[in-house]
């Protein structure tokens, strides 16, 4: 793992934002909670330099700006130095990265997603203008939303809406903010339904006036099987990085439930240049850099490939299938 790589650094940079943010937050909340509603700036400003909280805040929010900084700057230096280098030296340039896919959600075709999402994007544009414009509409709406929810929840409290904000923390304090989250929470459901609901419109529109065509595959004929995929063991150096922030805390569990459950049903497509290529459960198109087969590990019920770091086991219904994918992967590592 490389500590200039972009990974790390989204890591560190995502960690620094959420503190700087909840900082800030938590600013407001001092100015609202210590200065009384119609105070003299002069005596306001005053009252918050005896408070050591905002203070202690103060020291917190312009260390985090600086670190910030650091991390752009070490991140602006490192690409430069990389394109540098490039130029200087054309032929050291790394082997293209594997594309990634994305599934349409209109026309379930897998798209090269690109450079941050920019070919799946084209794709929406040029071939499903209509969808690609209401999408764009719900999420300018939806990030409006989202904005207005956290902007209004400061007048709430301080004009005393949600009670509690100037005479400390109460249980109608709690009721009140759980309310006014449980609003905001009821509001996204029903416009994901909704958003949910006119993509279905959209694909059906789609899928009658373009009948679906077969899918075809490569050397690996279309096997289904399921396919159990193995980390091994191995340490991330920028993990704590990745459990501080509480969005990853949320998300990262999901994440790796829907990993392990869209390659529990995969259909292979080929073997090709040392990568496996397979549908997942949900249609998209991925692939794992494959080391070598294990035969100490394979037997007559599963074939295991050891991958660069972990190992993919594959399971069919039948010997045959099984010889098959056995076979093809044996002649392809061999030659």
């Amino acid at each position: 793992m490389k500590v200039f790589s972009l990974r790390t650094w989204r890591r560190a940079m995502s960690l620094v934002i959420f503190l700087f943010g909840a900082t800030v937050l938590y600013f407001v909340y001092l100015v609202s909670t210590i200065v009384p509603a119609g105070t003299n700036p002069q005596a306001a400003g005053q009252a918050l330099a005896k408070d050591p909280r905002f203070a202690l805040g103060a020291i917190l929010l312009s260390g985090l700006f600086l670190v910030g900084l650091v991390l752009g700057a070490a991140r602006f230096s490192y690409f430069a130095f990389t394109t540098v280098r490039e130029r200087k030296y054309p032929e050291r340039k790394q082997t293209p990265p594997v594309p990634r896919f994305s599934v349409c959600p209109v026309c379930s075709e897998n798209i090269p997603f690109g450079s941050l999402g920019g070919n799946f994007r084209g794709h929406l544009r040029s071939e499903h203008h209509d969808y690609w414009r209401s999408r764009r509409v719900w999420n300018v709406a939806l990030a409006l939303f989202l904005a207005a929810w956290m902007v209004l929840l400061f007048p709430l409290l301080i004009y005393g809406i949600i009670p509690g904000a100037r005479g400390g923390a109460s249980a109608a304090t709690f009721y009140g903010l759980g309310v006014y989250s449980a609003i905001e929470a009821v509001i996204v459901a029903l416009g994901a339904l909704s958003s949910r609901a006119r993509t279905r419109r959209f694909r059906r529109e789609w899928q009658e006036a373009h009948p679906l065509q077969a899918r075809t595959y490569g050397n690996l004929k279309g096997i289904r099987a399921k396919v159990l995929f193995k980390t091994g063991r191995w340490l991330d150096p920028t993990l704590p990085l990745g459990l501080l922030h509480p969005a990853t805390l949320l998300i990262l569990p999901i994440i790796v439930l829907l990993a392990r459950f869209s390659l529990r049903k995969a259909t292979l497509d080929r073997f090709e240049e040392g990568r496996l290529w397979l549908y997942d459960a949900f249609g998209t198109l991925t692939s794992f850099e494959v080391k070598n087969l294990s035969p100490s590990r394979s037997n007559s019920e599963k074939v295991i490939l050891a991958l660069q770091r972990g190992f993919l086991e594959i399971r069919t219904e039948n010997i045959s299938e099984r010889e098959t994918v056995r076979g093809v992967l044996t002649r392809a590592i061999i030659f």
